[in-house]
């Protein structure tokens, strides 16, 4: 798949539109049985919808390709979005705990039982189905932002399994302080959820290195290409290997030491065989490649 020709932004409005109808049904059921722990995964709800919008607005940034002003990319603009989305979480958790202290407790509800667990069961399949299609897209594309909204709909969908149990058991033993207890237990679980997407966010906009899997794979691909290349006797070693992280790209760059006696030809080629491999099984990755002359050798990295 070409950098620019990313899936997201359907997924986004896909989960938008799913984000508001879950909502409702959500909402409906708490109407039913005025359920502390209903109305906030209805809040949760609410998070989704915001989350949504904001990949999407997100996303439609980031794959902006390159220009004057950004000659790397727009793909930061994830993490700006990331940390917005981790602003609504929080907020979302302080509106379950005012709820969960407030108000009387639900009634002995015999009515339109049958209804209001037919509403959860049909968000829990939505949200099941769009949490799924949502990471393997994420994963394919490497979008922080699409994997971390896909995260975040499978905590709901948790959450509504939770809800459902505790309010079964409510219902059945006449227990309803346990529904405030769900209430309060959600609501630490989405404040939870809220500061790690913000560290982590916040981490990746101070330049994170790429994963070591990523990193381990990288630098196996460098070493069998210089140990199968011809000229191997004037290629030495490699030094100053650093990576980051931006978005859904990654960057790497090193210097290559080779004999001073190489003809730059030769070295340029090899350099373009080694980004030519590296982009083959990383094609989100971009390579810069400095040559040294072998007087400026170091500490071997291999």
């Amino acid at each position: 798949m070409a950098f620019y020709d990313s899936k997201a932004l359907k997924f986004s409005i896909l989960s938008l539109f799913t984000g508001i109808l879950i909502f409702v049904l959500k909402l409906t059921a708490y109407f039913i049985t005025k359920s502390t722990a209903i109305y906030s995964d209805a809040m949760e709800s609410i998070v989704n919808i915001v989350s949504a919008f904001t990949a999407y607005t997100g996303i439609k940034l980031a794959l902006k390709p390159p220009d004057s002003s950004h000659p790397y990319g727009h793909t930061k603009v994830e993490y700006l979005t990331s940390i917005i989305e981790g602003l609504f979480i929080l907020g979302a958790s302080f509106s379950i705990f005012y709820k969960a202290f407030q108000g009387p407790f639900p009634e002995n509800i015999t009515q339109n039982l049958f209804l209001t667990f037919l509403l959860l069961f049909i968000t829990l399949v939505l949200n099941s189905l769009l949490s799924i299609i949502i990471y393997r897209q994420g994963k394919k594309e490497n979008s922080p932002l699409l994997i971390s909204h896909a995260t975040h709909l499978f905590t709901d969908v948790l959450t509504t399994c939770g809800v459902c149990l505790g309010f079964f058991i409510s219902f059945f033993f006449n227990f309803w302080l346990l529904d405030r207890i769900i209430a309060l237990l959600i609501g630490l679980s989405i404040l939870y959820l809220g500061f790690k997407i913000l560290k982590t966010s916040s981490s990746s906009l101070l330049d994170e290195s790429l994963s070591q899997s990523q990193i381990n794979s990288i630098l196996k691909i460098i070493k069998e290409t210089l140990e199968k290349y011809e000229h191997q006797k004037d290629i030495y070693e490699i030094q100053e290997f650093k990576t980051r992280k931006s978005g859904r790209r990654g960057f790497v760059e090193f210097h290559l030491i080779v004999s001073g006696e190489l003809p730059v030809k030769i070295a340029h080629h090899l350099c373009d065989e080694i980004e030519n491999k590296i982009k083959e099984k990383h094609p989100e990755i971009s390579v810069i490649i400095h040559i040294e002359p072998e007087n400026k050798r170091q500490q071997e990295l291999f």
